[in-house]
């Protein structure tokens, strides 16, 4: 699970931003949306983000791609931080080659607390730039005691220096003699089978999802690799569409065209036809809302049977207020080890009893037009009759669009109206 993320110097993220998806200590806020790792730690089910178009709220789900891409990156000529990191430094700095920073904390082992069995919480953190790394570090937390796995700095001669710890498991000195200045020393010693690394570059693998939108051919074909891999889920997509309201699709299923593709099929029936006729559609073909929120739902189904993080951007995209909080309230049901992050604008979110007052991050810009990121439960004495989604929109918390008025003037230039091709002719 994600404990905690902090960005510097990463698109509209100046100085260092941390969200934290730790429970506060508050006996008023519902323990049933957290998940319990021990006594002194409880991480929450569900969290969002929310703020006005271009506030930068989506700078937290970049700066998770990003690392993830970087730290997956295959072996080859290509540059991975070119590519994951061009257009991504301080948007409003002067330095473009600056390097930014993303420093994330993952729990690996929950364990008890104990010395037998101790919480492990990994802390990596990345400083690199579209050209080269400057950092890279990998400390274990162990039952609250800090532990150097390794560290990896950038000296002023162009070389590289590295520490290791005592608890460090893997191969050292070879590996980051060989090392190039783009690629990560934790996904090389995780492929190398370096037992320590491997614990951390499995989450990036496994457990942590970023949903594609729900409009593309990724999409699609994430929604067929469900399939195939659980039939029965066919069933249980109609039974979740059901109860979002969408109740005209009986049956969904792969169909395999002559060059080998995957395409999901809807057969769509006429509920009110006695013979029940109707019409099949491809993932394509369907509204944007339906393709999205069969995407959320084989992640949901995923989440629920073995632990994730599940990061979806621009989460009320298309969607219904009451839908979008309701599949809040889907997820909330997971008994499992797994979290939602999700962004969005939409305040449909802040409804009261939706999501604890220590899950909800806004974001607004400051006087250097760079991102900050501040928590409603800062807002001590924001409470009382008032709906959280009414004090909002009344300006309480900050992190509101400020609109001003607008008029279109014409500059007086002629504008001729398009002919046809046929109109022309006939002229």
């Amino acid at each position: 699970m994600l404990l905690n993320m902090t960005i510097a110097n990463f698109k509209s993220v100046k100085s260092p931003q941390t969200i934290s998806f730790q429970a506060v200590k508050d006996s008023r806020l519902p323990a049933s949306k957290l998940v319990e790792v021990n006594d002194h730690l409880k991480v929450i089910k569900t969290s969002a983000i929310i703020g006005p178009n271009g506030a930068g709220k989506s700078s937290f789900v970049r700066a998770l791609e990003v690392l993830k891409r970087i730290v997956m990156a295959s072996d080859g000529p290509e540059n991975p931080l070119q590519g994951a990191l061009t257009g991504t430094v301080f948007a409003y700095g002067i330095d473009k080659a600056t390097p930014a920073t993303i420093s994330i904390e993952v729990l690996l082992d929950k364990g008890e607390g104990t010395e037998e069995k101790p919480t492990t919480i990994a802390r990596y953190t990345l400083k690199a730039n579209k050209e080269k790394i400057y950092e890279e570090s990998l400390y274990y937390i162990i039952n609250n005691s800090k532990k150097l796995m390794f560290e990896r700095i950038l000296g002023d001669d162009g070389l590289y220096s590295y520490r290791f710890g005592k608890l460090y498991r893997g191969e050292k000195k070879r590996q980051a003699a060989k090392l190039p200045e783009n690629r990560t020393f934790l996904a090389g010693s995780a492929r190398k089978g370096g037992q320590t690394s491997l614990e951390l570059y499995t989450w990036f693998e496994k457990t942590l999802h970023i949903l594609p939108m729900g409009v593309s051919s990724k999409a699609e074909q994430y929604a067929c690799d469900m399939l195939k891999a659980h039939p029965g889920w066919g069933e249980q997509i109609l039974n979740y569409l059901w109860a979002l309201d969408i109740t005209d699709i009986n049956r969904i299923e792969v169909k395999t065209n002559d060059n080998g593709e995957d395409h999901l099929r809807f057969t769509h029936i006429y509920v009110n036809d006695k013979k029940a006729e109707g019409y099949a559609n491809v993932f394509a073909g369907e509204s944007l809302s339906l393709r999205r929120l069969t995407v959320i739902g084989f992640a949901f189904f995923e989440a629920f049977i073995t632990g994730k993080t599940l990061v979806i951007d621009d989460f009320g995209q298309l969607l219904h207020p009451d839908i979008l909080c309701h599949l809040v309230e889907i997820f909330e049901n997971c008994d499992k080890e797994s979290q939602m992050l999700v962004v969005d604008c939409n305040p449909s979110l802040l409804k009261d009893g939706l999501l604890r007052r220590d899950a909800v991050w806004f974001a607004q810009k400051d006087q250097e037009s760079s991102t900050v990121y501040y928590s409603l439960s800062d807002f001590k004495g924001a409470r009382g009759k008032v709906p959280t989604s009414q004090r909002y929109m009344q300006g309480v918390y900050g992190s509101l669009p400020i609109t001003s008025e607008f008029y279109f003037v014409h500059d007086g230039t002629p504008v001729e109206p398009e002919q046809t091709e046929s109109e022309g002719e006939e002229a």
